[in-house]
């Protein structure tokens, strides 16, 4: 079964600087369709910046890893992408996070892309650029079958949180087919209440 709550002892996540890797849509931000593609469309999930900040507050790095298709599909252009992550840094900032380790997104929209969850592109590619990041050491939060998959298969513990589309990928989770990937994955209300157990 799922593990629904955890606490972490504080030192080993001070010891070993865990790094927590978030998707944005469906985690930080309310997903839309086809795609999020203006900073005035980024409404954030209640709770989810200041929980960011807090994550900080607490000693962790902090990566964002995300895909956004709509780049490749046409809805968006890679500087549409850009502004909506000044924005969000913006709202980071005023929470009192005024720095996170990195921004990673993907613009493929097929799965052969290497770069293009469940793949590991994005992970590794942090990786090589930062060093002291090691997702093996550190968790990956998403809300979908593809950020859990992707998790495992960096090593990263998967954390499904119930917001964006976590709810109906929750009830997924109970097919057989998808059985140790339940078994691997924490799941939460919201980063919020992430955040909360790791206190």
């Amino acid at each position: 079964m799922s593990v629904d709550k955890f606490k972490v002892p504080k030192n080993l996540l001070i010891r070993t600087k865990c790094v927590i890797g978030l998707e944005r849509d469906g985690v930080i931000n309310q997903p839309l369709q086809p795609a999020v593609t203006r900073p005035e469309q980024f409404h954030t999930i209640p709770g989810s910046v200041e929980a960011v900040a807090k994550l900080r507050h607490l000693g962790y790095k902090i990566v964002v890893i995300t895909s956004q298709s709509g780049i490749d599909r046409g809805h968006m252009t890679i500087q549409d992408v850009e502004n909506i992550h000044t924005h969000m840094l913006d709202l980071f900032g005023k929470a009192g996070c005024p720095s996170i380790d990195g921004i990673y997104y993907s613009s493929g929209a097929t799965k052969q892309d290497p770069f293009v969850k469940p793949n590991t592109g994005m992970f590794k590619r942090c990786e090589e650029y930062d060093k002291a990041i090691k997702f093996n050491e550190g968790f990956y939060v998403g809300h979908t079958i593809a950020d859990l998959k992707a998790a495992i298969k960096i090593g990263a513990r998967p954390v499904l949180v119930r917001t964006g589309q976590g709810a109906e990928t929750e009830k997924e989770l109970n097919k057989y087919v998808y059985k140790d990937i339940k078994e691997r994955t924490y799941i939460f209300d919201d980063l919020a209440d992430f955040t909360a157990n790791l206190e």
